[in-house]
C-alpha cells in the first residue's frame, strides 16, 4: 500500500511497483484526483487497486486495514508517503519565504498531524498485521536532512525531521524482527504539483522527477532487500548506494529476471 499514492512522488511509486508486477493498493483522500490517477494507471494497462485514505483519521485507517485483510489477506509492504509541503501553507513560499512568527498554532499542528503522525497512525494500525502474517516492511518517504532548516519552512521542516527520527526508532525497535522499516528520500527537491516550476534554483537546487523514486522503491520492496533495516537511501544517489554495497549486478540480474 502507498499512501498520498494519487499524485507526485506516491504516484510514482504505484507507477514503478505496478509495472513490475505488485499487487498496489494507491491510497489517497476521496475526490476526483484519486479517480483520474486510477484510471489513468488503468489505461496504461497497470491494475492498481484504489482506496479512499484519510491519514488524521484512525476510524478512515482502521477501515482500510480491515478492507485491504479481507481484499488481499494482509499487506507485505506499506509506503508512508501521505504529506503536505510548503506550498500548502504558502503558495508563493519559492520566492517569498515567511518568518516562522507568521505561521499559526493551527498551521504547524497540520503539518505534524500528516507528515508526522499520519505516518505513525497508520503504521501502528498496520502492525497487528504484520505481526499475525509474521513479516513485513515499512518504508518511509522522507525529506533530506539539508531541507529542514531552509528560511520559511518552520511548518514543514520539523514536520518531516520527525519522521526521519521515527523511522530510525522504528527500525531499532523491530531490530532482529522479520518487520523491518526503512527510510528514503528523494536527494533534493521534487517537480511534484506543490512545487512551483519557477522555483530558483539557487535556493533550491535541481528539481528532481518524482519517478526518480521508483526504483529504489521497487528495490525495496523486492526479495534484494530482504532483512535490510535502519538504511536511508537517497534517491538521486542509489546507483552509488548500490555500487558501494556491490549489489550492482546482482540488481541488474534480478530486473533482467523480473
Amino acid at each position: 500500500m502507498v499512501t498520498g499514492g494519487s499524485s507526485g512522488i506516491g504516484l510514482a511509486i504505484v507507477r514503478a511497483l505496478s509495472r513490475e508486477g505488485a499487487f498496489v493498493a494507491m491510497a489517497a483522500p476521496a475526490g476526483q484526483k484519486l479517480k483520474d490517477a486510477s484510471q489513468s494507471l488503468r489505461k496504461e494497462g497497470l491494475d492498481v487497486f484504489a482506496v479512499v485514505l484519510d491519514v488524521e483519521s484512525y476510524e478512515s485507517i482502521t477501515e482500510v486495514v480491515n478492507l485491504l485483510k479481507s481484499h488481499w489477506g494482509g499487506v507485505d509492504v506499506l509506503f508512508n508517503n501521505a504529506g503536505i509541503g510548503m506550498g500548502y501553507f504558502n503558495p508563493d513560499f519559492a520566492t517569498r519565504a515567511s518568518p516562522f512568527y507568521s505561521f499559526t498554532h493551527q498551521q504547524l499542528r497540520k503539518a505534524m498531524d500528516v507528515n508526522y503522525l499520519g505516518y505513525f497512525a497508520v503504521t501502528q494500525s498496520f502492525m497487528p498485521v504484520f505481526m499475525e502474517e509474521g513479516h513485513g516492511r515499512i518504508i518511509n518517504i522522507g525529506m533530506d536532512e539539508h531541507l529542514f532548516t531552509l528560511r520559511g519552512s518552520s511548518p514543514v521542516g520539523p514536520s518531516r525531521a520527525a519522521t526521519n527520527a521515527l523511522t530510525a526508532i522504528m527500525a531499532k525497535e523491530l531490530d532482529g524482527s522479520a518487520i523491518t522499516a526503512n527510510l528514503l528520500t528523494p536527494g533534493g527537491f521534487v517537480a511534484t504539483e506543490s512545487m512551483p516550476s519557477d522555483a530558483p534554483e539557487e535556493n533550491f537546487g535541481r528539481l528532481l522527477p518524482p519517478e526518480i523514486m521508483g526504483e529504489p522503491a521497487v528495490f525495496l520492496s523486492s526479495g534484494m532487500a530482504l532483512g535490510l533495516n535502519g538504511e536511508h537511501i537517497v534517491a538521486d544517489e542509489f546507483n552509488q548506494w548500490l555500487s558501494g554495497r556491490k549489489l550492482t549486478e546482482k540488481w541488474a540480474g534480478w530486473k533482467r529476471k523480473v
